[in-house]
């Protein structure tokens, strides 16, 4: 008993510590933490100043021009519907599908939603939030709030994403928060917020509040709701967890639309705290059902130029034009002019007639627009229309369905002959231009002698026409373009002289494929050029013979605009006077009879019911490129088909150019008011003798009615002894004799007049 006794006496009872003291001590714990926490932050701190100084301040890494920053922003194709409103047909990225809005464009309210649910006193600091940074410090090292929370501000989260610095190190935190200071000093709140909602991920390939409110909800930032607006905001801190249309479900059962809903309050309870909205606002965007947009919809709407993710030859144009145009403003190379046109979120106003680009497309599918039979090696084709100020309004590069995007376009990168369609532009708009010729004009169809070391004696008649043959037979001005003779082109270019023929065409019609080896007179009398044309500079250099005389540039956009709203480029629509309008004038009636003549103008088929029309025809050596450029008072426009292989020939297997034009292009050129085209009070319309091609007088037995420039009237014939019949339609001369003395004596009476004078 002694034993226990003292056993149990042996040990000792616990102290109880005074209360006091116990108190102290947890004080004194808490402040040594507080204290080592100050202690760690001050290092931190002054770590942070030690890189500064000693790394950074003369570094470019803290540099950063918010406004010079290539954003990765999606650029944007419009075009502009039949009310004149622009429509978006195409959205241009290497990267995520961002579009770029201005801050002025984004309601206050979604403003708000992303403040207050990232960076609450983003207006209150200067890039950073260093009251969230020590919290966020002593979280990290102490748990002490029970879960993990960001320090960083809006300001700080647009840098780490723009830069793509993501390294887990402090010296990435420091640099962050220098170049975040940085920042704010030389741009506003606005300017930060602006770049911060354009650039910010919303899961998937979307980028951007303009993108995210598009791809969500159908709908533009401007017109999202309080509800909406929450829903966006709740994305960006998960992309891809809290986007509405991610389909992984988590441990609690929840996919993308009920993780986006529960952060969604946690969005509006901010904005309530925050006084960003009221109390009703708050229940009614608690109580909306949100309605989502269908993910699977296709993103492009009934306007759209893209077939199955392949851009449209119109598209294409467009992006070739605008590099172009980047190049020349900026000084920079291709490859850096497509980078920033498709990162740079430009807006870009297109000229394209969305119906008449899905019109053409849809005939240049059908190969019985080509053929009556389908050809087991059908040639290719192009077709261009455009206004009368060069506004392209529709253009297919190539038969059959487009296979890939910036697919080979044969109207705009392939140079091809033109044939007798250079002949408007080359041999009689420079003799019509210069007075040499007039309508009534007598020739004789009779070769040319060129040289030719190859021919017996060094020499050899040229050319040939259509027919292989020559008439010697006597035609007016307007005869020998209907029936698009070879020779009289000839005899023009020969007595005006190569040189000044080649300079006319290429000032005046600005022509890019012309060589030196052009100055010629097979280039220049029958479209036999060292490379050829594109059809687009063909089309455009025919806007003269519709609009009296004036050529405009064609293009395929109208405005382009940067991010920040400055037009970059904008088309004034200067024309340049390429010929006289009487010269134009004079053209477009010559040019009328190639259609109108029904028995030999080789334009016939074009012919519409209603609708003037005027053009040309053109057919390469051995039927190698098939042409034709056709006016009305709408629209100018142009057909090719050809086969790489320029020896191969068309003939016998696909329509002629005329009716091929009327093909893709006659319904549309029909459609509308009748119209004429613009006139010119200075033409002047006389009697011409059908003998002599002079002014008729009262002597000549017939005649017919001709323009003529008020520079360049014939003289009044003397040579008729009868009196007129009351019947003015012989439009040739009977015979060929009667040709030859007719010529004879037009020549004489008016030298300058006639192709017979020197």
């Amino acid at each position: 008993m002694s034993t226990a006794k003292s056993g149990a006496s042996a040990k000792k009872k616990p102290k109880r510590m005074n209360p006091v003291k116990r108190t102290f001590m947890v004080i004194g714990a808490t402040l040594l933490s507080l204290l080592l926490v100050i202690i760690i932050t001050g290092s931190i701190i002054a770590a942070a100043l030690t890189v500064y100084i000693f790394q950074f301040q003369d570094s470019s890494d803290i540099d950063i021009d918010l406004y010079s920053l290539e954003m990765d922003y999606t650029t944007v194709i419009y075009a502009y519907d039949k009310s004149g409103n622009p429509v978006e047909i195409q959205t241009l990225s290497r990267g995520a599908d961002r579009k770029p809005v201005s801050i002025e464009q984004v309601p206050q309210y979604v403003q708000d939603a992303f403040v207050y649910i990232e960076d609450e006193r983003f207006y209150e600091h200067a890039g950073v939030d260093w009251k969230r940074t020590f919290s966020a410090v002593i979280n990290e090292m102490t748990g002490m709030f029970g879960y993990t929370f960001g320090g960083s501000t809006i300001t700080q989260q647009l840098i780490k994403n723009v830069t793509g610095d993501q390294d887990q190190t402090w010296e990435r935190k420091m640099r962050e928060i220098f170049r975040a200071s940085n920042i704010e000093k030389y741009c506003t709140k606005a300017d930060i917020l602006q770049a911060y909602l354009n650039y910010i991920s919303f899961g998937g390939n979307c980028a951007g509040v303009q993108a995210a409110a598009n791809k969500y909800f159908g709908k533009d930032v401007s017109e999202l709701t309080i509800a909406e607006a929450a829903c966006l905001a709740a994305i960006p801190k998960s992309p891809e967890r809290l986007n509405p249309f991610s389909e992984y479900i988590d441990d609690d059962g929840l996919d993308g639309k009920g993780r986006n809903e529960e952060r969604r309050k946690l969005v509006l309870k901010a904005m309530l705290d925050n006084g960003a909205i009221s109390e009703d606002q708050y229940d009614e965007a608690i109580d909306t059902v949100l309605v989502f947009r269908d993910p699977n919809a296709p993103s492009d709407d009934e306007n759209s130029l893209v077939d199955d993710g392949v851009q449209s030859y119109f598209v294409d144009m467009v992006i070739r034009d605008v590099t172009y145009k980047l190049m020349d403003e900026y000084g920079i190379d291709y490859d850096e002019a497509r980078i920033r046109l498709y990162n740079g979120g430009y807006k870009i106003y297109s000229t394209v007639d969305i119906e008449m680009q899905k019109a053409v497309e849809d005939k240049f599918a059908d190969y019985t627009t080509f053929s009556a039979e389908v050809l087991a090696n059908p040639p290719h084709a192009a077709f261009v229309a455009m206004d009368y100020m060069g506004n392209i309004l529709a253009i297919v590069g190539d038969v059959g369905e487009k296979p890939i995007s910036d697919s080979w376009n044969y109207a705009t990168r392939e140079p091809r002959q033109p044939g007798s369609c250079i002949k408007p532009i080359t041999s009689y708009g420079y003799a019509v231009e210069n007075d040499i010729i007039h309508w009534s004009t007598i020739f004789t169809d009779k070769p040319i002698t060129i040289k030719d070391n190859k021919a017996p004696g060094g020499e050899r008649q040229w050319p040939q026409n259509y027919s292989n043959r020559w008439s010697y037979g006597g035609y007016f001005t307007f005869q020998a373009l209907q029936r698009s003779l070879n020779t009289i082109p000839a005899q023009l270019i020969e007595m005006e002289g190569p040189t000044n023929v080649y300079n006319f065409l290429q000032s005046r019609f600005h022509i890019t494929t012309l060589t030196p080896y052009d100055a010629d007179l097979a280039p220049l009398s029958v479209g036999a050029l060292s490379d050829g044309i594109l059809l687009t500079e063909l089309v455009a250099a025919y806007q003269v013979f519709g609009n009296l005389g004036k050529y405009y540039e064609p293009t395929s956009f109208s405005m382009v605009i940067d991010p920040t709203g400055n037009a970059i480029f904008q088309n004034t629509y200067k024309p340049v006077q390429a010929l006289d309008k009487d010269t134009a004038y004079v053209m477009n009636k010559l040019l009328a009879t190639v259609i109108e003549e029904q028995t030999v103008g080789t334009g016939r088929a074009a012919k519409l019911p209603t609708k003037k029309l005027i053009g040309k025809t053109g057919t390469s050596q051995n039927w190698g490129d098939i042409a034709f450029v056709g006016c009305t008072p709408d629209y100018v426009s142009g057909v090719w088909y050809g086969y790489d292989d320029r020896s191969q020939s068309v003939q016998n297997t696909y329509y002629g150019s005329a009716q091929l034009w009327k093909n893709i292009f006659g319904d549309i050129a029909e459609a509308g008011p009748v119209t004429n085209f613009p006139s010119d009070a200075n033409v002047e319309e006389h009697y011409y003798c059908a003998n002599t091609g002079l002014i008729a007088s009262g002597n000549c037995p017939t005649g017919s009615i001709g323009y003529y420039k008020p520079s360049n009237v014939p003289p009044v014939c003397t040579a008729c002894g009868a009196r007129p019949s009351t019947t003015v339609a012989t439009t040739q001369p009977q015979t060929e004799a009667q040709a030859q003395a007719a010529q004879t004596t037009a020549a004489q009476t008016t030298a300058a007049q006639s192709i017979a004078a020197e």
